[in-house]
C-alpha cells in the first residue's frame, strides 16, 4: 500500500528538482544584479569590520547600517554612482532580503523611511550636479526615432556641424539635420546619402525635442557649441553653479554602443528576455513609419537604407515599450 501512495507513484518532483525550477525561473540579468549589489553592500561591510550577513540585522539596526552606506557607497574607481544605478541597488538588496524571509521591505516599510530619505537625498544631488547622462541619453533617442539614424556608427561619427537650428515661415524652430560620412557612406565619387534633409519640430511642453536640443548646446564648452564631435565625455563632481556639463574630449565609441543597455538598466525591461540593443531605436522608428502608413519609399529616405527591400529584415517593434 505504500508503493501506491509513493512520491515517485504520483509523480512529485523531488526537493532538489524544485529548488532547480525555482532557480530556473529567475531571470539571469537580475540574479547577476543581485549578486553585483549584494557584493558591493558585503565589501563595503568588510571595510567597516561589520560580520553579521544584512539578513541577520534587526530593522532598526540595519536602517541605520543602511543611512551610512548610501552616503558612503562608490564604484570601485572612488567615485559615485549613478542615480539610477542607486535605484537598482535597493531594488537588489531588497529582493535579495525578500529571497532570505526578511519580515521588512527596505523599500516600503517605514522601519527604513529615514534610510530611504537618505538615499533619495544623494541621487537628487546627483542628478543635480550630473545632469550630463540623461541629456545625453535623451539626444541619443531623439535623434534616432527623428532621423532614423543607426545606433551607433552614425551617431559616433557626428559632428555639430551636421545640424542647423532654423525656423520656418510660420516661426516654428526646427532642427535640420545633414548627412555627412559614416563607416558605410565614406563619400567621394560612390557617396550616396540621403535623399533629403530631415526636420524635429518644436512642439513645446518639457519634452520639446527642440528645447532639449538647444539645451544640449548651451551645457557644451562654448568653443564646442557648434564646432565639435556631438557627443562629447561628461564632466563629473561638477559644482551646482557649472552650467557646462560636458568635457572638451569626445565620447568614447564603447559608450555609444551600449547607450539602450544603459537606458534599460534597472527597468522591467531589462528583467524581460527580450534582447535591447541600439539597433531596437532604429526598428521602433521603422515601425512607427510603418503603422502611420507612410510609403516604403519614403522611410527609407528618413533612415537612408539602401533599399526599400532593406525593410524586410524590421519586425515589429513595440513603441509602447
Amino acid at each position: 500500500m505504500a508503493g501506491l501512495f509513493s512520491k515517485q507513484r504520483f509523480g512529485f518532483a523531488s526537493e532538489t528538482t524544485i529548488e532547480e525550477l525555482k532557480n530556473f525561473s529567475k531571470n539571469p540579468n537580475t540574479v547577476k544584479s543581485t549578486s553585483f549589489w549584494l557584493n558591493v553592500w558585503e565589501t563595503w561591510c568588510k571595510q567597516k569590520n561589520i560580520v553579521n550577513k544584512i539578513e541577520e540585522n534587526e530593522p532598526e539596526k540595519l536602517n541605520k547600517l543602511l543611512e551610512t552606506f548610501y552616503a558612503e557607497v562608490k564604484n570601485k574607481n572612488g567615485d559615485d554612482y549613478e542615480p539610477d544605478s542607486l535605484r537598482v541597488m535597493i531594488a537588489a538588496l531588497d529582493r535579495h532580503l525578500n529571497e532570505k524571509g526578511y519580515k521588512f521591505s527596505i523599500i516600503r516599510d517605514r522601519e527604513f523611511h529615514s534610510s530611504k530619505q537618505v538615499l533619495e537625498g544623494k541621487a537628487r544631488q546627483l542628478r543635480q550636479s550630473g545632469m550630463g547622462k540623461p541629456l545625453i541619453s535623451s539626444m541619443w533617442w531623439l535623434l534616432t526615432q527623428f532621423f532614423g539614424l543607426r545606433g551607433r556608427q552614425e551617431h559616433h561619427a557626428m559632428k555639430m556641424e551636421d545640424f542647423q537650428l532654423c525656423k520656418n515661415d510660420e516661426g516654428m524652430e526646427f532642427v535640420q539635420f545633414t548627412e555627412g560620412p559614416t563607416k558605410t557612406r565614406q563619400g567621394g565619387l560612390q557617396s550616396k546619402n540621403r535623399d533629403f534633409q530631415p526636420r524635429m519640430f518644436s512642439v513645446g511642453g518639457e519634452r520639446c525635442p527642440v528645447a532639449i536640443f538647444k539645451q544640449f548646446v548651451e551645457r557644451r564648452p562654448l568653443n564646442m557649441r557648434w564646432s565639435s564631435p556631438f557627443y562629447l565625455s561628461i564632466k563629473r563632481n561638477r559644482t551646482l553653479n557649472d552650467n557646462i556639463w560636458f568635457k572638451t574630449q569626445p565620447m568614447g565609441v564603447n559608450t555609444i554602443s551600449n547607450m539602450m543597455k544603459t537606458t534599460v538598466a534597472g527597468t522591467s525591461l531589462e528583467e524581460s528576455h527580450k534582447k535591447f540593443t541600439n539597433h531596437s531605436a532604429r526598428k521602433t522608428t521603422v515601425s512607427k513609419l510603418k503603422k502611420a502608413n507612410v510609403e516604403r519609399s519614403d522611410i527609407v529616405k528618413v533612415t537612408g537604407h539602401r533599399s526599400v527591400q532593406s525593410l524586410d529584415d524590421y519586425d515589429e517593434a513595440d513603441e509602447e515599450e
